[in-house]
Formats: structure tokens, C-alpha cells, sequence
């Protein structure tokens, strides 16, 4: 099952940084392309549901994902989201979130994905795109997660 993880430190304390996870922060993160529209965003506990619509212009597609762990502590924010309907072939998706103090300024954002569909190569196709689609959080994470003096 391919998978991959992408750091992020951002100049907030974890509380904060917490606090702003919602479905403001998910509607910044999607990238330009597909247009991401969020039909439901119930949260990131336990059983909460996000239900988001893609469109291509030429074509849309729906991805469920529901949040089948959380667990906190003082030290950090871990929630899981599983693809329960997710496109393109995908027939496994997992993105567990983590959000770690590294001091009382500063905070780590970690994605780790995991996701496999029926066929090898489209794997490897689906790879670098997914990637990406994380890869692009970094900046605005940053910008956006950033504490006010």
C-alpha cells in the first residue's frame, strides 16, 4: 500500500493550532483544482463524517471519509479520517493527522497517508498527485495557522 508522510511547522502553540482546525481551515487547504466544494463537515471526532464534491469541470465525483479515531493528550492531536467512498479507483484510503507542540510557540503538523487502489501502476500514478495535493498544505498552514502576536 503506498504511502508517505509530510511534515509541517507552523509558528502557533498547539492549542491554538487545535482550535483552528475546522471546516474554514479544510476550505483554505484544497488545492485550486478539482474545485472542492464541502457538502458536510461534521468535525474531528469519533464518527464524524466529511462528505466533499470534487468538480473537473467536465465532471464531479464525491469522497466520504469518516473519522474512525481521535486521541489527545497534552502534548498532542491525533485523528484519523477513512475513505468510506473515495474516487478514482481508490479502493483504501487513511489520513491520520497529527498535531504535536514542539514549544509553547511552535507546533508540527503531520499527514500520513496510506491508500491503494485494485491496480499497481495506478498506484503509481496516483502517487505524485496525492502528494502534491498534500505537499501544497505546507504554505498555507503556515499563513494560516500563524498566532497572532
Amino acid at each position: 500500500m503506498p504511502s508517505f508522510q509530510i511534515t509541517s511547522r507552523v509558528s502557533a502553540s498547539l492549542p491554538y493550532v487545535w482550535s483552528k482546525f475546522d471546516q474554514n481551515l479544510l476550505a483554505k487547504l484544497a488545492p485550486p483544482f478539482p474545485i472542492a466544494r464541502i457538502i458536510q463537515f461534521d468535525g474531528c471526532q469519533v464518527n464524524d463524517k466529511v462528505f466533499i464534491e470534487l468538480d473537473f469541470l467536465l465532471y464531479r465525483t464525491k469522497w466520504y471519509s469518516v473519522i474512525s479515531s481521535f486521541k489527545a493528550d497534552a502534548t498532542s492531536y491525533v485523528f484519523v479520517d477513512e475513505g468510506t467512498k473515495v474516487p478514482f479507483g481508490i479502493k483504501a484510503w487513511r489520513h491520520e493527522h497529527r498535531i504535536e507542540s514542539i514549544d509553547e510557540k511552535t507546533s508540527v503538523i503531520v499527514d500520513k497517508i496510506s491508500f491503494q487502489t485494485n491496480f499497481k501502476l495506478l498506484d503509481c500514478l496516483l502517487f505524485p498527485l496525492i502528494w502534491g495535493m498534500i505537499a501544497y498544505r505546507i504554505p498555507l498552514y503556515k499563513k494560516y495557522l500563524r498566532q497572532p502576536a
